[in-house]
């Protein structure tokens, strides 16, 4: 009986326990949750009663010398223009996030068009960025392409088709860049540039098919706490690590407690005696490990976004072509390498449903692949991380990646003539401008 006793009062005491601190628990575990829908909700507040969202078309001119080197030096002015990391009370308080721009190419029945999105108040730091180094261009304020068309679609009018990428190594190794189709003696409008294929194919779209890419760049610098300053402490320990000045094993940090619990049961380790070595670790690299070492440095010593980057094909059924979707996973393929980085098909956004093995999850494909068509063009269409409000990390979390102003321009920039003769890209003759003050009447 008294264990029976015992055993009902211990009863009792967890029944207590969970009654009066079932709380504490579930503080911890929906805390991050709620500080996610604050900061969203604080958030929308300020995006519909502060700043208003401005879509800008940019026409180029005809003749652009060095147009991706060109485009760098306006990514490095874009990077500081916008730039406000807010404080906490603008965080949580007035909702202020740190906004971004978004690069965006459409091909609209043909007909492609550039275009920078950002907020009405930063038109004048934006305009000035692309006039520092396009003179020629134009650029005018226009309606919102995604707007025109249904927001129901897929329906029995329009189909769409589409994916947000990813990188396929950590955001520190670089993907190939322009620097790479540089030949020796060829001037840089000369250059083989993958963005050719990606314009032809553009300009031959048929009316009634639309295809949309959209790169999301919001700037980060080197001394921010939680996004600038890591990024670049791990990308200088990849190089060392790449380089052989850290030893890979010596380079796996262990919790403090676990090294607590190797100290106490197994004492300190005498530190192993280094073998003399007759040259330094750096001059043992083969020359494609040089070649890694020099990229991860180059791209962590450069001003860099964090982005993401989205495409849709969209169109009526009438029109439909299914491999033109293609041509954007065509595109950025040139941008994969196995010995630095890739960018690739982010899978749990793709917009088609593989097949499963089990009859009844095979049932539900369509219905998944309807509600993933939909997500994608509201995402698109609202600017927003596919996981909004909460995501944006590497991998399983979102397709966040780390570009820098190298990188992006070479995905997003205005093709010269030269290159790309393409009669669907709408160029500027001339450009109109005001007449000097000092002429005499």
């Amino acid at each position: 009986m008294a264990v029976l006793e015992d055993i009902l009062q211990f009863i009792d005491l967890v029944w207590r326990l969970v009654l009066y601190w079932w709380w504490l628990p579930a503080f911890f575990v929906l805390s991050k949750k709620f500080d996610d829908y604050w900061r969203w909700w604080r958030t929308e507040l300020w995006f519909g009663t502060v700043w208003k969202p401005l879509l800008l078309e940019i026409k180029i001119p005809k003749l652009l010398p060095k147009p991706i080197k060109a485009m760098e030096a306006m990514m490095v002015a874009l990077h500081g223009a916008i730039y406000n990391d807010p404080d906490w009370w603008e965080k949580y308080q007035s909702g202020e996030p740190q906004t971004s721009y978004k690069f965006e190419i459409a091909s609209i029945d043909g007909k492609i068009h550039f275009y920078i999105r950002c907020f009405a108040d930063y038109r004048e730091a934006v305009e000035a960025a692309v006039y520092s180094q396009f003179p020629e261009a134009e650029i005018e304020a226009a309606p919102d392409y995604s707007r025109a068309v249904p927001a129901d679609i897929p329906n029995k009018d329009w189909e769409l088709f589409g994916w947000d990428y990813k990188m396929t190594k950590d955001p520190q190794y670089p993907i190939p860049t322009y620097e790479r189709y540089v030949e020796a003696g060829v001037e840089e409008e000369e250059i083989v540039d993958p963005f050719t294929s990606l314009m032809e194919g553009m300009a031959k779209l048929k009316p009634g098919e639309q295809l949309w890419i959209q790169i999301s760049a919001k700037p980060i610098y080197f001394s921010d706490k939680k996004d600038g300053e890591g990024f670049v402490k791990k990308g200088e320990r990849i190089r060392d690590i790449l380089a052989k000045r850290i030893d890979v094993k010596k380079a796996e940090l262990k919790p403090l407690w676990k090294e607590l619990l190797d100290f106490i049961f197994e004492g300190a380790k005498p530190e192993a005696e280094k073998p003399q070595e007759l040259f330094p670790a750096e001059m043992r690299l083969t020359a494609g490990e040089r070649e890694v070492v020099e990229a991860v440095e180059k791209k962590i010593g450069k001003p860099f976004f964090s982005c993401y980057i989205r495409n849709i094909y969209v169109g009526r059924r009438a029109a439909w072509f299914t491999p033109n979707w293609r041509l954007l996973l065509n595109y950025f393929n040139h941008f994969s390498s196995p010995d630095i980085n890739s960018i690739w098909v982010w899978s749990k956004t793709l917009t088609r449903v593989k097949l499963s093995p089990f009859p009844f999850v095979n049932a539900l494909a369509p219905r998944r692949a309807f509600i993933k068509k939909r997500r994608l063009l509201r995402v698109y269409r609202d600017r927003l991380n596919y996981y909004s409000p909460w995501g944006g990390g590497q991998g399983d979390v979102g397709s966040q990646m780390y570009l820098n102003v190298e990188e992006l321009a070479t995905l997003f920039h205005f093709p010269s003539q030269i290159v790309a003769p393409t009669p669907g890209i709408t160029r500027t003759e001339s450009k109109e401008t005001v007449a000097p003050g000092n002429l005499p009447i």
